[in-house]
């Protein structure tokens, strides 16, 4: 009888552990914190629903990211996107710190790596991408590779955000008005949905890219 009730409490603990064994990593879509449980801890919200997984690819309508930790062997130098002629929000950090790595890009241009990379910096979230060669030890194979997914045009000029959401930073310069747009993820920021679009911003002669909320375009069709 012992051995019997020693084996259900065996298995009631094992069936209790699965949940946060399996658990979703996800970002609080007003504070920025990084969970897995059901609400943040930090400020109480609740997690919010199609939340992007870790499996990583395009599951037919919200985009899905790594979310591997990284640690950084020196500063972060980082662009709006996967490429020398995408525009610069600056450098982040220094050597040892650790951020989370969401996706690569190929660029053909200099042929190497990118990695789209998320963090917690002066109050506010960001999503920006750096080389690869900036951090220690990064195995590529297991960062989903990310790709054009759709078009859309904005309808007029925008500020764009580092992130679906928000609790990202604000871009400082706006979006060009009316631009044809790539693209590259859709996302839920838990109070309405983000696309990350790219477009060509002739003022500063360089591609930029930025999250906005779906409403802020038009004409989108996603593959």
């Amino acid at each position: 009888m012992k051995k019997t009730m020693t084996a259900i409490l065996a298995a009631v603990l094992l069936c209790a552990m699965i949940p946060f064994a399996q658990a979703e990593i996800w970002y609080c879509p007003q504070c920025g914190r990084q969970n897995n449980l059901n609400f943040c801890p930090n400020c109480g919200t609740a997690k919010p629903a199609n939340n992007p997984q870790q499996s990583g690819g395009w599951n037919g309508y919200y985009t899905d990211y790594a979310y591997v930790p990284a640690v950084l062997n020196s500063r972060l130098a980082s662009r709006t996107g996967p490429s020398t002629t995408y525009d610069e929000p600056g450098s982040f950090f220094s050597a040892g710190t650790t951020v989370n790595v969401l996706s690569r890009a190929y660029d053909n241009r200099n042929n190497i790596w990118w990695v789209q990379v998320e963090f917690f910096y002066g109050g506010a979230a960001y999503r920006v991408y750096t080389g690869v060669k900036r951090f220690y030890n990064l195995n590529l194979n297991a960062i989903p590779e990310e790709y054009q997914i759709g078009t859309c045009t904005l309808k007029g000029s925008v500020v764009g955000r580092y992130g679906p959401g928000s609790a990202y930073a604000a871009i400082g310069r706006s979006l060009p008005g009316y631009a044809s747009c790539k693209v590259f993820a859709y996302a839920d920021s838990g109070t309405g949905d983000y696309v990350q679009i790219e477009c060509y911003d002739s003022g500063l002669k360089q591609y930029r890219r930025a999250w906005v909320p779906v409403s802020y375009v038009s004409g989108l069709i996603l593959y």
